[in-house]
């Protein structure tokens, strides 16, 4: 029901979203053809490889990214882990609560993939690739996603674009913030 009464209001309501979050080098790509949505990202950071891949793992960590309410992880194989999230996600002025239960493939210091298994979608899937510089990393992202809801998809592609600028912009942001902790451990 919440979702009918969110296209309703999407109807009627004006169509502003903005951007808060500014992070520098920041790319973000959005496309659809049909109902799905290829998505891709990338950023720049100060991270080594092995710092950026230790966040990239850090899956509960999640937790520190506006909106998420809920991220538990339980690791089901030496290269595999199982997520479960809760997110509050904003529209306009109303708020959605989505749930999701995702499988990652972990493939060392060089990024992870990830199936969703369960969830608010109709599917989503991608990876997270790590791309060594000499002085840090940058993290490329690809991703497809189908969503599961009444909402045109030409409503869902304006807010899709400028939420995921936000989105990668607090993972960019989160990165750097515990750029200290994520380097322990790591040689290079």
């Amino acid at each position: 029901m919440h979702k009918y009464v969110l296209f309703i209001f999407l109807l009627i309501a004006p169509s502003v979203a903005m951007s808060d979050t500014h992070q520098p080098n920041l790319q973000v790509e959005v496309n659809r053809v049909g109902s799905v949505y290829s998505l891709a990202a990338r950023f720049d950071s100060s991270l080594t490889q092995c710092a950026a891949y230790r966040y990239l793992t850090d899956y509960e960590a999640a937790k520190g990214l506006p909106g998420v309410v809920e991220s538990n992880a339980v690791r089901i194989s030496p290269d595999t882990v199982m997520v479960e999230r809760v997110a509050d996600e904003r529209v306009l002025f109303m708020r959605i609560r989505l749930r999701s239960k995702m499988e990652y493939k972990e493939q060392p210091k060089k990024g992870i993939s990830f199936t969703q298994m369960s969830g608010d979608s109709k599917r989503f899937e991608g990876n997270w690739h790590i791309d060594a510089r000499p002085h840090g990393s940058t993290l490329l992202f690809e991703g497809t996603w189908e969503p599961d809801t009444v909402i045109p998809l030409f409503v869902i592609d304006h807010f899709a674009k400028n939420g995921l600028i936000d989105r990668f912009g607090s993972i960019a942001q989160l990165a750097e913030k515990n750029k200290s902790v994520l380097s322990d451990h790591c040689d290079n």
